[in-house]
């Protein structure tokens, strides 16, 4: 039982460090970076792929006092869109029946990552590249 509320040193060691990264960045500098780049890809979503043949739409609150550091892309074919993505690297998370979340990570990613995203959509998409995936889900998506 005392182990449950000691963790052991080596555990901790890696959460202090992130914490120290965290204080020494501040957090409402990290929130107002997270603010813009979710902004910044809303504004590409809803701008370049929220027209025909892409047909994505954003399912995230569009205030950004009412939404986290995410943004919920919805699209018909969301789950093969998803794993397309993973091909090219990119690390999202399906959520049924048709969210694609993406969350720019303002501690380490660059704006230049979140357009790449959006050209990495365009091209799913243009390319038909989640055709050929299958239609069943992944046990972890």
């Amino acid at each position: 039982m005392a182990d449950f509320f000691h963790p052991a040193i080596l555990s901790a060691a890696p959460i202090e460090g992130a914490l120290n990264i965290i204080l020494k960045a501040g957090v409402e500098a990290i929130r107002r970076k997270s603010v813009k780049m979710t902004s910044y890809l809303i504004f590409f979503i809803d701008g370049i792929l929220s027209k025909k043949p892409y047909d994505f739409s954003i399912g995230t609150f569009r205030k950004p006092q009412c939404r986290g550091g995410h943004v919920a892309v919805e699209h018909k074919d969301a789950m093969r869109i998803s794993e397309a993505l993973r091909t090219k690297g990119v690390i999202c998370d399906f959520r049924p029946p048709d969210v694609i979340r993406i969350a720019p990570v303002p501690l380490y990613n660059k704006y230049h990552e979140v357009w790449q995203i959006v050209q990495h959509l365009k091209d799913i998409i243009d390319k038909k590249e989640y055709a050929s995936l299958p239609k069943k889900r992944k046990d972890v998506s």
